[in-house]
């Protein structure tokens, strides 16, 4: 399909996909009301797990004095993205209470929805509320995410945004689909330079703010809401093209309808980073409340059961909608 990128360029192109756009973002800031029974604790915003790990690489098991990392262990996974909001925090304290003005924090929680499991065995590495368990490296969102977070953990130690490690960090391979993933500095960067560039230019950026007030002990940096969000969205767009090309195929999907969601849905969040939406934590967690809470069949194609929120049921309709004029201007 074409993208959001080129359809900047092309000036009909975008007028039509303002409207849907437009509604898109509305529904989920202010247009629908909560989901009977939604929850309104703030920690029932963030991923499942969350208040499990603390954002601190000691956390990780060490080995032959390398810090040992599994990315297909969902709190591993977890634990890499906690530690870049972690150590981030600081740099948006100007837009948010209680580090919620983080730029970063647009992650959508898919393992809930059961969407790291295996397809078409939703059982396995299926998501257990008892505990944390896998992602499967056969899973299309499992894929994309990792292009996402675990090449972003490696460029943030390359570009020595994190610092102080204690020691060298070791990403555990998966012999499956070898060549579509990296899991070294040197073996991203030779393979997904794109990536890891834009990457860097986020925190290279991040790096160059300089502190310009402390209120109540805590630093007030010079970081510029457009700027950061640009490179931001920028790494974010960059990582999904390239885990899209790799998990396109049907088989990464639990069904025809499911994939297609899942292109229809990133679509619809490229047109959200041309329209510069501030992914901060309060817009991302009320965005997402009509994020599906299951994976999708193909009898859902065409009629959309009971079972789907109201929220739930705009959400789909619209990525749907956006994904059709897209595909016909």
């Amino acid at each position: 399909f074409e993208t959001g990128l080129s359809a900047m360029g092309n000036e009909k192109m975008w007028s039509s996909l303002m409207t849907p756009t437009f509604l898109f973002l509305s529904f989920f800031s202010v247009g629908l009301p909560q989901n009977p029974g939604s929850a309104t604790d703030e920690s029932d915003n963030y991923p499942p797990f969350w208040d499990q790990i603390n954002g601190d690489i000691a956390e990780f098991p060490v080995q032959n004095n390398k810090t040992i990392i599994d990315p297909w262990n969902y709190l591993d996974r977890l634990q890499m993205y906690k530690i870049l909001i972690t150590q981030s925090n600081k740099y948006f304290a100007g837009f948010g209470q209680n580090n919620t003005g983080n730029r970063f924090f647009f992650n959508c929680s898919v393992y809930s929805a059961g969407r790291y499991s295996e397809p078409p065995n939703s059982s396995i590495c299926a998501y257990e509320a008892g505990g944390p368990g896998c992602i499967s490296i056969n899973s299309g969102w499992g894929g994309i995410t990792f292009y996402m977070i675990v090449i972003s953990f490696l460029a943030a130690i390359e570009s020595e945004f994190l610092t102080n490690l204690p020691y060298e960090v070791e990403l555990i391979p998966r012999e499956e689909y070898r060549s579509n993933f990296c899991y070294s500095i040197v073996e991203c960067r030779a393979t997904y330079p794109q990536v890891m560039d834009a990457a860097n230019q986020y925190y290279q950026y991040l790096q160059s703010r300089k502190i310009v007030s402390i209120i109540r002990d805590i630093p007030k940096y010079d970081t510029d809401e457009d700027t950061v969000i640009f490179y931001m969205w920028k790494l974010h767009r960059t990582a999904v093209e390239v885990g899209q090309l790799k998990f396109s195929d049907i088989s990464f999907y639990s069904s025809e309808t499911e994939r297609d969601f899942t292109k229809d849905f990133l679509l619809a969040i490229e047109f959200c980073e041309d329209a510069r939406y501030r992914p901060y934590f309060e817009s991302s967690a009320e965005f997402l409340v009509g994020f599906p809470h299951r994976l999708l069949t193909d009898q859902d194609h065409h009629i959309l059961t009971s079972s789907f929120s109201v929220r739930e049921k705009a959400l789909l309709n619209s990525v749907r909608l956006i994904s059709k004029v897209n595909g016909i201007t």
